[in-house]
């Protein structure tokens, strides 16, 4: 039909069905950016938006924790049997990292993907971020995972320390800076 199309960065692969991202999140959102300034002939527009976004996140990363300070943190998707979650090359890695807190599932290299209870438990997270969207709303993944037996013991759990980011915080949008401000904000709370 001579359509011309554009995929996102953050939904590339590396390669023949191996795992998603080509790089790092926030410098895919700020390349599909640049990019779209490109074709749309708004570069100046599109530059602007990248400088401020880069300041809101230079801003929020200079409140975050570091080193042993960082509060490990569980990304929870959905799922009961397994949970469904971000590894490395998905948005939530960047912003959990940029916020402040240290992302439990940083090894491994693959965007969204499921791993076992078990891991979660074993990783004990201190905050778990729940990403609210479709059929299983916020309070429904919360009210699972209070009550699901095993994760009792960990310490997110005993110390109800769960946060809310919505879909298209977590996912590359022009939200993400925003996202890492307000998550930074909270991981500063849990810590005092």
């Amino acid at each position: 039909m001579g359509i011309d199309s554009y995929l996102l960065s953050e939904s590339c692969r590396n390669g023949q069905g191996k795992a998603r991202g080509v790089m790092p999140p926030l410098e895919a959102l700020y390349t599909d950016l640049r990019n779209l300034g490109k074709i749309f002939d708004v570069e100046d527009r599109a530059n602007t938006l990248i400088t401020s976004f880069r300041k809101e996140v230079a801003d929020a990363r200079s409140r975050a924790a570091t080193g042993d300070d960082r509060l490990r943190v569980f990304l929870y998707d959905d799922g009961k049997d397994k949970p469904l979650t971000s590894g490395a090359y998905a948005g939530p890695h960047d912003i959990i990292t940029k916020a402040g807190g240290d992302h439990i599932m940083k090894d491994l290299k693959d965007s969204w993907t499921t791993v076992g209870w078990e891991t979660v438990v074993d990783r004990d997270p201190e905050v778990i971020v729940i990403n609210d969207y479709g059929d299983t709303g916020a309070d429904e993944k919360r009210k699972f995972l209070k009550s699901y037996k095993p994760l009792a013991g960990v310490s997110a759990i005993k110390n109800d320390r769960i946060v809310v980011l919505d879909y298209v915080d977590l996912v590359e949008s022009p939200r993400n800076p925003a996202a890492i401000s307000s998550l930074a904000e909270d991981l500063r709370k849990f810590a005092r």
